[in-house]
């Protein structure tokens, strides 16, 4: 009899402790862009990875990251309640679309272009839109491009991700991308090229921003609380 309830204890305890697992892990989304955040032989990688990963820990929990197209991760956080982003600009727009934990990055876009394309010239924003870009969907880079006239199928290609815009660049489809001058070299050698056949144009000021790790709109408060708390032992800034 003894030995029967300390088996039907311990398959309570066992059942009771796999709960608890399951309720500690959180999904964190994210998109391909190395070498902050990549997926690498089914492992997400990268040194912003890495502090989200430390942020989550800190806060007890366990960290199940995916990688999707930017689009595709925005789209999975909102539906899950325990869905954490990053790197997420933190714009006017989104502002009550998440809950925002803490930045975990910060990324300088501008104009790159082949470093042969020395046609490219222009003195306004107006006349970009005479050449052609490619963009992520869903991404500020996009937005930004959209609100001064680049349009869908005409001058303006969306991609799931940024080594599709740097693709399209090095295949001469478009005159231009967006990117972070602080990830040319390692995103330039993913795609075959040397990081000295492309250069930046120019640096947008408007996509200077701190991008965050954030959390779904219905995540629950206490959760939120306990990552803000873990992030800032750590010397994050809220």
């Amino acid at each position: 009899m003894k030995r029967l309830l300390r088996s039907v204890y311990l398959s309570v305890a066992f059942i009771m402790s796999s709960g608890a697992v399951a309720n500690d892990s959180l999904m964190v989304f994210t998109e391909n862009s190395p070498p902050y955040h990549y997926a690498e032989n089914g492992k997400v990688l990268g040194a912003v990875t890495e502090r989200v990963r430390n942020i989550v820990l800190r806060a007890g929990y366990e960290a199940d990251f995916k990688v999707f197209p930017w689009a595709r991760a925005v789209l999975n956080t909102q539906r899950h309640s325990r869905a954490l982003i990053f790197s997420i600009a933190r714009t006017p727009e989104r502002e009550q679309q998440y809950q925002w934990i803490t930045p975990v990055t910060q990324f300088k876009l501008g104009i790159l272009t082949l470093s042969e394309r020395a046609d490219i010239q222009f003195k306004d924003w107006s006349e970009l839109t005479s050449l052609s870009v490619a963009a992520q969907r869903g991404d500020i880079a996009e937005k930004w491009l959209k609100e001064r006239g680049f349009e869908e199928g005409k001058n303006l290609i969306s991609c799931a991700d940024i080594i599709c815009s740097w693709k399209e660049l090095k295949r001469g489809t478009v005159d231009f991308i967006i990117e972070d001058p602080e990830l040319i070299e390692e995103t330039a050698r993913l795609v075959d090229m040397q990081s000295d056949s492309v250069q930046i144009h120019r640096l947008i000021p408007e996509l200077s921003i701190d991008a965050y790790l954030a959390a779904s709109p219905q995540m629950p408060p206490a959760i939120v609380a306990r990552l803000r708390r873990a992030a800032s032992d750590m010397g994050y800034r809220p």
